[in-house]
């Protein structure tokens, strides 16, 4: 029988949509300075795309890697299920055997020249602590999913019958990632701007 999950993380997160935007881009950028190579078919051209191409498909990969990597938490009356998104892999975790969390802010800045840097986005690192001592990492809860999933958490634990979860609604979500939606809007224009490039010189 198949549990009945009370509790699922948002499949839909800023990580997810920064690193798949950071792939397409990455992608393009090598395309597009592969093609001028037709334009300047000589040595010292094709070194430097190899060169610049190299970085690209690096920052590419590694985009690629932590999408495929994107995790998300399921909580049903017995077990913590922390699976990947785009994987076929899980782990469940007894909640007896949960005996806390810990959850480290890893401010993303940004800075031009030598202004003072400011925060752009903040990746939560938390980390599901058991009983024999081991940590268990994963980025799939924010700030707030982690407030919320300790309180349901408690409640089962407690064996209290109603479990009332708040979730960010979809205009809350934004607000709270203001400049990092405004980095991928741009993020997205540079794709078209690339894509049509690409396209022209064809």
């Amino acid at each position: 029988m198949k549990d009945k999950i009370i509790y699922k993380s948002s499949p839909f997160s800023i990580n997810l949509f920064i690193f798949f935007i950071g792939f397409i881009l990455f992608s393009l950028m090598m395309g597009f300075t592969y093609s001028t190579l037709e334009q300047n078919p000589d040595a010292d051209s094709k070194m430097a795309v190899y060169i610049i191409n190299s970085i690209f498909l690096l920052f590419a990969s590694g985009s690629l890697f932590y999408f495929l990597k994107t995790q998300i938490i399921k909580i049903t009356p017995d077990y913590l299920m922390v699976s990947y998104q785009f994987l076929p892999f899980s782990r469940k975790i007894l909640l007896e055997d949960i005996v806390g969390f810990k959850q480290i802010p890893r401010p993303v800045k940004y800075s031009k020249g030598f202004e003072k840097q400011t925060t752009v986005y903040t990746i939560f690192e938390t980390f599901i602590i058991l009983k024999n001592g081991k940590k268990i990492r994963n980025y799939a809860l924010n700030d707030f999913e982690l407030k919320e999933v300790r309180k349901l958490i408690e409640k089962i634990k407690r064996k209290e019958c109603t479990f009332d979860v708040k979730t960010l609604t979809a205009a809350e979500f934004v607000f709270q990632n203001l400049p990092v939606t405004l980095f991928l809007i741009i993020c997205l224009f540079l794709i078209a701007g690339l894509s049509n490039a690409l396209i022209n010189n064809l």
